[in-house]
């Protein structure tokens, strides 16, 4: 009998292998921030925790700001998606309103830490070499909202306001909130859950914007 030949490897493993890596590099990151604030992501730290070499590291992102700039818009876009998915599902101008609001706080509450990196990450992501990817992405989520917001304005159902200033009136509050429950970081609850007050801040929402 003849024996078989192997196939010969396939690339798909190798480039999974890579996208496994990029991914336990960057959850070690968050794991680091996570301990100890944006300061505490550094190289050795994160070598450390997920055991990638320091070739690997700066083969997938450079530099400590490679990676705080890679992992801010992971993170980014993972909520932009979640939220814009709540928003797409809305028949309304209330609902969708009410979408943006819970579906963003939902994220927070549902991932704290990614939530508290995102807060914390900014400045230094704005000050990076990725400054102009991160006012791209920013730029972007804004753009989806403000179309979204138009037809309803149109339409009568929402103040004729400037619709780019409708997604600050919205989603200014449940950011506030957020942005300062996460501040606590000793675990006492200084502050309820955003998810306490759910339906206020949406209430709250839709009362700013409607006609």
């Amino acid at each position: 009998m003849a024996s078989r030949i192997p196939p010969p490897p396939s690339a798909v493993p190798a480039e999974a292998a890579a996208v496994d890596r990029r991914q336990e590099i960057l959850n070690a990151a968050l794991a680091c921030a996570a301990e100890g604030g944006v300061d505490a992501v550094s190289i050795d730290g994160v070598r450390a925790r997920c055991g990638a070499s320091v070739g690997s590291i700066y083969h997938h992102f450079g530099n400590r700001d490679g990676i705080l700039a890679a992992l801010f818009l992971d993170v980014f876009h993972d909520q932009s998606r979640s939220v814009q998915a709540q928003l797409d599902k809305a028949r309304s101008a209330r609902a969708g309103v009410r979408a943006l609001v819970t579906g963003y706080l939902d994220w927070v509450v549902a991932q704290p830490e990614r939530a508290r990196f995102l807060f914390q990450a900014r400045g230094a992501v704005a000050a990076g070499p990725r400054n102009a990817d991160l006012a791209e992405a920013a730029r972007r989520r804004n753009q989806a909202l403000v179309l979204w917001f138009e037809p309803h304005r149109a339409s009568g159902m929402l103040r004729d306001l400037p619709c780019e200033l409708m997604p600050s009136l919205v989603m200014g509050p449940v950011q506030s909130y957020c942005r300062a429950w996460l501040s606590d970081r000793s675990g006492q609850g200084a502050l309820p859950s955003p998810a306490t007050y759910r339906a206020e801040l949406a209430d709250a929402a839709w009362r700013v914007v409607q006609a």
